[in-house]
């Protein structure tokens, strides 16, 4: 097969497999039907979700965007025939009740004063004896679709309009922040979205879009509409108010200059000034319904403080025994504690960014809120496409079980599954998310690196042969303005100095021994950024570019990585690709060949570049990682095949067991990792290395 023949084969699988998963669960009539193979099918998108990530063709960007969008536009097309969650039909019905005259905010549903109202909408309602807890806002968008088209699937269309919008806002951010495009798949392929907004037509998806979009317009200190947007957002469902904190520390922060007293003043004045379309945005929609507002306060009071279902956190007490009423006060109470942190690590200079600390806002709601519906996480998955992680992925295929509901509610034991369902589901979530925050003392304390203005190229070489002037003449022309590039010679063959190579270009010699050699290289260099460079790669134009932008984006991850595409085609080597990618995305571990960037201050920190002749690219990864985390651009360069090619098991097998080995010993101490470097030197090429054949 032609080389990226294996990842179109297996991108185009995976968009078939949701088309083919559309027309299976449009065949349904009911949303309780079939839920076993809801749960099964749900776990299949999961998987090509990943399929369509991370097998997505290489592209140029403009694209991708094009193919992306219309994968994305078709899968969600695919489900129209779905049946809708039976809360629709509630969103039907309030709607038909304000263009009848009527104010949803009254009365509850099945009062007889509404009787003449009642058609099969409202025969398929559920909770019809609680007050609604819409917010006016939500309650005219209602109103309005039901107008123009009183049938449940409306409200897909309107479902999808925020769900696009929020799609469109991902693609500005991922090409904003310099995220590959393909990880737009993480939301545009995410079984929680498509079920969320393509099947059951939940309208989450109308206050996340506001709510990112005045997130943006805040990044860009266009506080105006800014402010416009969270209001919105807030009318569209209440719980963007989280995000109402952060606007309000962002306009003390800026002006933290001042003396308490003076800073009140003015951060009042600057609110009064700004914040105006936020309060009228709120205002106007409530005098739709003045007379009743006391019925929409005790609706939020009601659905806020009664009921639970497959809370995380509150499910696992209430399994270890404790009592309802103190479990959900201390879910209450760590919820609140977390928040205070985020505010506090948003505040600070150098902490969160509004993406991010509205992120931990939503995530913290969800972790101890005893209420999670499936849908909720379509309040937080945007982020993967920011910043993937494990625990959110893995979390986002553990709800498939949700459909378990169903089942128990055909079987006649209600709605719902047993708690210890629910906390098996959450078991892995929680000790992944611990995982990846195991280091959140020392990054406590990180401050943000200083802007880079200057990078230097380490190009370590051993019996590179004639090919090397060629590479080097390649990497200087399109390296743009780099300030040096090192060649470190491990074989004396070449002589030191610069004048063979050209200008900019110095050759210095070292023990043999990639790590050594690179140590050597850092030592030789000045740059801001080091970017460690292997002669058997193939560098793409405008790369540096695309660095200082991560660089100035993410001013506390302390290393990037660009990441690899071998030279040849076949599945074992897309299979290494995948797994070298989701080493670096996840876990912040980088091979060398994925060309690492790895800021001078930051490297310093950690004690400067190990001196060994093997598995320095891990070792350095693991002195980095306590400082932030590892970043992947994905901004992969072509890497020589030929080591795969004299017999890829094996050689696989034998990367697997040095990782292995080495990992282990690495758990011991860095004394002992350092010494087992040498023998796995030895093992690795067959021979000793300099310092032991001295």
């Amino acid at each position: 097969m032609k080389k990226g023949g294996w990842r179109w084969l297996l991108w185009s699988t995976s968009i078939v497999v949701f088309l083919v998963i559309g027309f299976l669960w449009s065949r349904w009539t009911r949303i309780e039907d079939a839920g076993h193979w809801r749960i099964a099918l749900s776990l299949l998108e999961w998987l090509a979700m990943l399929g369509a990530v991370f097998a997505f063709p290489n592209l140029k960007q403009r694209h991708a965007l094009i193919l992306l969008g219309v994968a994305a536009v078709v899968v969600r097309l695919a489900f129209w025939g779905a049946p809708v969650s039976n809360d629709v039909n509630r969103y039907l019905w309030e709607g038909r009740l304000l263009w009848e005259g009527e104010n949803p905010y009254s009365t509850v549903a099945d009062d007889e004063e509404w009787a003449h109202l009642r058609d099969e909408y409202w025969d398929g309602m559920n909770t019809r004896d609680r007050m609604t807890a819409y917010p006016p806002g939500m309650e005219l968008v209602m109103s309005g679709a039901s107008r123009l088209w009183y049938n449940l699937q409306v409200f897909k269309v309107v479902a999808l309009v925020g769900d696009l919008w929020i799609l469109a806002l991902m693609v500005i951010l991922a090409r904003e922040y310099g995220r590959p495009m393909r990880w737009l798949g993480f939301y545009a392929f995410n079984p929680i979205v498509i079920a969320s907004f393509a099947v059951e037509a939940h309208f989450d998806s109308l206050m996340v879009a506001p709510m990112l979009t005045a997130l943006w317009f805040a990044s860009r200190n266009r506080w105006k509409g800014a402010w416009f947007w969270l209001g919105f957002a807030v009318q569209m469902k209440v719980m963007a108010l989280l995000v109402l904190p952060l606007f309000g520390l962002q306009a003390w922060r800026s002006l933290s200059g001042s003396e308490f007293k003076l800073r009140v003043k003015q951060v009042t004045l600057v609110l009064l000034s700004q914040a105006w379309p936020f309060v009228l945005v709120l205002i106007l929609p409530c005098l739709v319904f003045w007379r009743d507002l006391g019925g929409m306060a005790y609706g939020f009071f009601a659905f806020g403080s009664q009921g639970a279902f497959n809370g995380g956190f509150y499910e696992s007490l209430l399994l270890v025994s404790v009592p309802p009423i103190p479990a959900r006060l201390l879910g209450t109470l760590l919820f609140g504690l977390g928040l205070l942190f985020v505010w506090r690590r948003f505040y600070l200079e150098n902490g969160l960014n509004l993406f991010e600390a509205s992120f931990w806002s939503f995530l913290l709601l969800l972790i101890f809120s005893p209420v999670v519906h499936f849908w909720y996480l379509s309040w937080i998955v945007w982020f993967l496409v920011l910043r993937p992680s494990a625990s959110l992925i893995v979390l986002c295929g553990a709800n498939s079980v949700y459909f378990l509901v169903w089942i128990f509610t055909e079987l006649g034991r209600g709605w719902g599954y047993p708690r210890e369902v629910v906390v098996v589901t959450w078991l892995p979530f929680f000790l992944l998310l611990l995982w990846e925050n195991r280091f959140w003392k020392s990054r406590l304390h990180q401050i943000s690196f200083p802007e880079a203005t200057t990078v230097s190229l380490v190009v370590p070489v051993y019996r590179e042969g004639e090919s090397l002037p060629s590479f080097l003449e390649q990497l200087r022309s399109v390296s743009g303005e780099v300030k040096e590039i090192v060649v470190v010679d491990g074989a004396d063959e070449l002589e030191e100095g610069g004048s063979r190579f050209g200008a900019g270009i110095r050759v210095v010699r070292s023990e043999r021994g990639r790590g050594k050699q690179i140590a050597r290289g850092v030592a030789e260099t000045s740059g801001d950024l080091v970017v460690i460079i292997h002669s058997d790669t193939q560098p793409k134009e405008g790369w540096v570019e695309e660095v200082f932008r991560a660089a100035r984006k993410t001013p506390r991850a302390p290393a990037f990585a660009l990441g690899q595409r071998f030279s040849k085609g076949g599945l074992g080597l897309l299979f290494v690709e995948f797994l070298n990618e989701m080493r670096v995305m996840f876990e912040g571990s980088v091979f060398g060949d994925q060309t690492m960037i790895i800021r001078r201050q930051a490297l310093e920190q950690a004690g400067g570049f190990p001196e060994q002749p093997l598995m320095e690219d891990v070792e350095v990864s693991a002195r980095l990682r306590p400082q932030g985390k590892i970043l992947y651009l994905g901004r992969e360069w072509t890497v020589s095949a030929r080591k795969w090619e004299l017999g890829f098991a094996s050689r696989f097998r034998q990367i697997i067991g040095l990782m292995f080995r080495y990992g282990l010993s690495r758990m011991k101490g860095v004394g002992h990792a350092e010494t087992l470097s040498d023998k796995l030197f030895e093992e690795y090429y067959g021979q000793k290395s300099s310092r032991d054949e001295e």
